[in-house]
């Protein structure tokens, strides 16, 4: 793993363990959601979860099907990345969860936040191998498809997991101060 790849990693698991702890400061009001029709704290973790197992297993393929395939990233996937990181970071701003991604299930039907916690670890390791075993010099090739920015090379994959987290972190704020 580079330095680069190493430093996102640990900001990766800062923000994390914030959201993490966003949620677990609510308690049994984790589950609830602050105005219907809006995600629980829960949600959001189960929500954050499910699309790091998901990139996680997309690398994993992509880099045993056939790493030699790869393409070097051009400016429009730089130009799509960045566009992407600013819409992740603009306050406010909301998506939808892509169809490659199953909407969260209802609070009453989530794992334990501990439990979550604990298959978070266990995604996080295998991130983090995925990367330790990533050939270097495949750095600037596109490795995951993101489905609004298109094509992203690893360190951009691992960039915007980073700011989905953030995005989310946002979310969990608003949730916590609407609980109160």
């Amino acid at each position: 793993m580079t330095h680069r790849l190493h430093l996102l990693v640990e900001q990766l698991d800062l923000a994390t363990e914030h959201a993490l702890a966003s949620a677990e400061a609510l308690g049994p009001r984790a589950y609830v959601a602050p105005v219907p029709g809006q995600w629980a704290a829960a949600q959001v973790i189960n929500h954050l979860l499910t699309a790091e197992k998901s990139i996680v297993g997309a690398l994993r393929k992509t880099l045993t099907s056939n790493p030699d395939s790869l393409r070097i990233s051009t400016f429009k996937n730089q130009l799509r990345s960045g566009l992407l990181r600013l819409a992740l970071r603009l306050p406010g701003l909301k998506f939808k969860v892509p169809p490659t991604l199953p909407p969260p299930a209802a609070p009453e039907y989530l794992e334990p936040l501990p439990e979550m916690r604990k298959q978070w670890v266990s995604i996080r390791r295998e991130l983090e191998q995925v990367l330790n075993e990533f050939p270097s010099n495949k750095l600037n090739h596109t490795v995951f498809r993101h489905p609004r920015a298109g094509w992203l090379t690893i360190g951009q994959t691992v960039t915007s997991v980073l700011d989905h987290t953030l995005h989310h972190q946002r979310q969990l704020n608003r949730i916590s101060n609407t609980l109160k």
